[in-house]
This record gives C-alpha cells, sequence and structure tokens, in this order.
C-alpha cells in the first residue's frame, strides 16, 4: 500500500511576513495520499496561515508549494483551476445564505462546468445522505444547526471531489453539543482513505484519528511525529508545556 502513495502537496522553505512581522519562517514538510495530518499549537503561531498557503489562499512571502507537481506560488499558475482539487472548509461554513442546502452544493460543480445541473443534483443527494442530513436539501443556511451547517461546508467541499481536504478549527465556532458530529464526519472520511490536512484544539481527536501530527510554535514547524510519539513523548520542553495546558 506504500508503493501506491504519491506525494500531494510538497511545502519547500516557506516563508510568510506582513512587513517586519514574520509570521513562519522556513517550513517545509510533504503531504502524501492518505495522509490524515493534525496541526496543532498556541494560538497565534500561523497554523491557519500555514493551511490557508497550501489553496493559494496566501501567498508565501518566499519558498514554493507544489501540489501535484503544480507550484502554485509561481506566476502564471492558474490557481483557481488547482483549487477543484482542494476541499476547504473553514470555521464559519461560508455558506451562501440566499441559497439551499442543494444550491450550495451545487454552485460550484455546475459553475465550473464540471458536472451537469442533473449530475449535481445527484451529487448533493448522495453527498447530504452521507453527511446525515438527507433530508435538508431544500432548507436555507439559517434554518440549520451549525453543527448541520458544518457538515453542509464538507458536503459542498466534496462535491468538487477533492484529491485533499483542508479543515481550518472546523469546530471552533461550534457549540460544545455540535463538535462530536462534525468530528465524527471528519473521522469516517479518515477510514475512507481521504487525504487531509486539519488545524484544530481538539486533541484527543488528533490523537485519535491522525497519522501525524504537527506542532507549530516559534513561526515553524517545532515538532513532528506520529500522535503516539507527541503526545506520549514529546521531545521539547515547549511542546511538554503546551500538552500540559491543553489535556485535561
Amino acid at each position: 500500500m506504500n508503493a501506491e502513495k504519491k506525494t500531494l502537496l510538497d511545502v519547500r522553505n516557506v516563508r510568510k511576513a506582513y512587513g517586519s512581522d514574520i509570521i513562519l519562517d522556513n517550513v517545509s514538510t510533504t503531504v502524501e495520499t492518505g495522509d490524515v495530518i493534525s496541526i496543532i499549537g498556541p494560538s497565534g503561531c500561523g497554523k491557519s496561515t500555514f493551511l490557508r498557503m497550501l489553496n493559494g489562499l496566501e501567498r508565501p512571502t518566499a519558498g514554493r508549494i507544489l501540489f501535484e507537481g503544480t507550484d502554485i506560488t509561481a506566476k502564471g499558475t492558474d490557481i483557481n483551476r488547482v483549487r477543484r482539487k482542494i476541499g476547504m472548509v473553514f470555521q464559519q461554513f461560508n455558506l451562501f445564505g440566499h441559497m439551499t442546502v442543494r444550491e450550495n452544493i451545487t454552485l460550484a460543480p455546475v459553475k465550473l462546468k464540471i458536472m451537469t445541473p442533473a449530475q449535481a443534483a445527484e451529487k448533493a443527494d448522495e453527498l447530504l445522505a452521507a453527511v446525515g442530513l438527507p433530508d435538508k436539501a431544500n432548507l436555507y443556511p439559517a434554518m440549520l444547526s451549525g453543527g448541520q451547517r458544518q457538515r453542509i461546508a464538507i458536503a459542498r467541499a466534496l462535491a468538487m471531489n477533492p484529491d485533499i481536504m483542508l479543515f481550518d478549527e472546523p469546530t471552533s465556532a461550534l457549540d460544545p453539543e455540535m463538535v462530536g458530529e462534525v468530528l465524527e464526519l471528519v473521522r469516517r472520511l479518515a477510514q475512507k482513505g481521504m487525504t487531509m490536512v486539519l488545524v484544530t484544539h481538539e486533541m484527543g481527536f488528533a490523537r485519535e484519528v491522525a497519522n501525524r501530527v504537527m506542532f507549530f510554535d516559534n513561526k515553524g514547524i517545532a515538532e513532528e511525529n506520529t500522535p503516539r510519539e507527541i503526545f506520549n513523548n514529546p521531545q521539547s520542553p515547549r511542546l511538554r508545556d503546551f500538552l500540559s495546558k491543553v489535556l485535561k
């Protein structure tokens, strides 16, 4: 099975600065097919900025990011075409309030001529069943709970048949009782082999579902290892200190 793995994302010496304020410096890593990577770390350490650079929402100040061999940081790269294969789920859902659930899910595949309206509608119904919301197709986002809206946002990203899914703290805007339903959906995606990178504060989830954990601190990846090693055998005093504050 390892022979079938291929590198989806190749991050090479990436730097991100706003003026003299350096957010990330000399960050390098790779993401292979089937990886489920959890990114943890204190607030303000560049986790979300890093994630947004992986699909071109933020541009590195220096360094390169390759997605399936295409340098998404190069001038002339059609980033919108690349993004079709990179699903993104945000903290605040970003659903269109004036559109029904089905319309939210079918919009991009139809607009980009990836599917006909009929094909997109069929795909939407399949995805709604998969995320446990088959009866919500004709409702509007305001009529749903936060957990339901986030599951719809995940379904919308999956409608493009992405090769990788990026999650930027997908449960941080949810009430505590709604967190579990979203994490369970992400867990099922992982079990099906979806390649994912998640910025998360849910340490138990990171320990259970990820095959790699990245601890961000001091402008980059301070420590990277398996969940077992990160949580049971942290190497740096900084990671030990962080875990002592977030693990109950």
